[in-house]
């Protein structure tokens, strides 16, 4: 029993590690790379630029410093590590590839929190409260009469996301909850802490892409996936699907924009719906 308690204690120990190791090799290419993203959410002109709401801790907690707007058809993206200071041309990317799928919403919003935090356990951690405050907005929303959410994160932001449904009270739901490249474990979402708020969506998909070696090094291991390339592992729910997006999707921060993935979601989001 005593072999058994350490290896599992080392697998832990080495998961940490692994995060930590991520931190310090990709720091510098997530930080490279919200460029990247801001330059080609810049070159989509016809695409109306997302009203951001910053979600920040302050002196009495975690709050926002806006509403949602009250509307049809709501687009909401959450970005990830590094990602505050381009999520409005994040945002404006992703919408650019949901539009040219077939979707369009009737207004959009890009969620903007303190991501950009050397302790990426940290800024991991903070993805909880996140969640809930956005999960509090969508609330208000609905008391408001507002129609479709239709909510997307990516990377650290998938995980706000699948937070954000865990959080929702009673009588509020999200149409659709979408993850891309999560970065994640997939134990995470077949069992604790995000299992429970699936049925908050009509429907939930989780891009994921082999190719993402960034979530890859960072999640999963012995007896578990990492959500963001491998998918979950498991069937969390009825409504949950795992898309898997390798044949397009090269690299971490190459679900932005991608087409594949706009496409897809864009399908999902026109045809399905709650029964």
């Amino acid at each position: 029993m005593a072999d058994n308690d350490n290896t599992g204690e080392r697998a832990r120990r080495d998961s940490r590690t692994d995060r930590r190791t991520l931190l310090r090799a990709a720091g510098t290419t997530l930080v490279g790379g919200t460029g990247l993203a801001a330059t080609a959410g810049s070159a989509s002109a016809q695409v109306a630029v997302p009203e951001v709401i910053e979600v920040d801790d302050g002196l009495f907690g975690w709050s926002a410093d806006g509403s949602l707007p009250v509307t049809d058809e709501l687009f909401v993206f959450i970005h990830g590590w590094f990602g505050d200071s381009t999520v409005s041309s994040q945002a404006s990317t992703v919408q650019d590839a949901l539009e040219s799928g077939g979707y369009t919403p009737t207004e959009s919003v890009a969620i903007e929190w303190p991501a950009t935090n050397f302790n990426y356990l940290g800024a991991e951690s903070d993805t909880e409260d996140v969640g809930a405050v956005v999960a509090d907005l969508i609330e208000d929303f609905d008391d408001a009469g507002g129609g479709n959410v239709r909510l997307v994160g990516h990377s650290l932001g998938g995980r706000c996301v699948y937070w954000t449904a865990t959080k929702l009270g009673n009588g509020s739901g999200i149409e659709t909850v979408a993850g891309l490249g999560t970065a994640a474990d997939g134990s995470e979402i077949c069992g604790e802490p995000w299992n429970s708020g699936l049925d908050t969506a009509c429907e939930v998909r989780n891009y994921h892409s082999q190719n993402d070696s960034l979530v890859g090094s960072a999640y999963g291991g012995i007896g578990d996936t990492a959500l963001g390339t491998e998918g979950a592992g498991c069937s969390p729910a009825s409504n949950y699907s795992d898309v898997d997006v390798t044949g397009s999707v090269g690299g971490h921060l190459e679900y932005l924009g991608d087409d594949a993935v706009g496409s897809d979601l864009a399908d999902a989001i026109t045809t399905g719906g709650c029964e």
